[in-house]
């Protein structure tokens, strides 16, 4: 209802954060320091700490998986958060809030601030009390965010920006250009709202590419 996602899809999308949250949570038990060997009479160690507040902020396309891939080991490795998410698909975000609070999670550990990016968004990245930004989405706001969170407290910063990937087709048997663009039309197209990798046709496909 929030993205328009077909229901199928939606189910699929729920199964995968499920396995994200599963995943994430058995990082809980399993951070710890090491104790490194050195020369002469000196102890030597490591240790994992939190980083502090991680604000995040997430595209329209994922509510739900892209969720849990930024609150999942946020939270694991002891972390708070401060979550906006895209302003087209808010609902995602504030109903998996309802359930956190329903599960008893300490106030202030989850926080979801709806809003636009240029108000919501850049308010977290210029924060003074935010020690991380993780976002994705454009390449453009993600410029504007790592200047902002440099001329703040010089937060860590995380991007995973917009923009598709080349496809690379190996001389193997089974690679064909035919097989390429429909695995290409549906890694575009493929959220949609329709299946769009079915009779991709290409006027090239006859032609060798080297």
């Amino acid at each position: 209802m929030n993205t328009g996602k077909p229901y199928k899809d939606s189910i699929g999308d729920i199964d995968y954060s499920l396995k994200c949250y599963e995943y994430f949570s058995g990082w809980s038990d399993k951070i710890f320091g090491k104790t490194i060997p050195v020369d002469g009479p000196f102890f030597t160690y490591t240790r994992h700490e939190p980083i502090g507040v991680c604000g995040q902020i997430i595209p329209w396309n994922y509510p739900i998986s892209l969720m849990a891939w930024k609150i999942g080991p946020a939270l694991a490795c002891g972390n708070t958060v401060v979550l906006k998410p895209a302003e087209q698909t808010p609902l995602s975000a504030l109903y998996i809030g309802e359930l956190i609070k329903e599960a008893g999670f300490p106030s202030g550990v989850v926080n979801i601030v709806p809003g636009y990016g240029s108000k919501a968004g850049h308010a977290l990245a210029i924060h003074m009390d935010v020690d991380k930004i993780s976002f994705t989405g454009s390449t453009d706001t993600g410029r504007k965010i790592q200047i902002a969170s440099a001329e703040s407290n010089l937060k860590r910063v995380s991007l995973e920006l917009g923009g598709k990937s080349p496809f690379i087709i190996f001389d193997v048997d089974d690679a064909t250009l035919q097989k390429a663009a429909e695995e290409t039309a549906s890694s575009i197209f493929g959220n949609q709202g329709k299946n769009s990798n079915r009779n991709i046709s290409l006027p090239c496909l006859n032609h060798k590419i080297d």
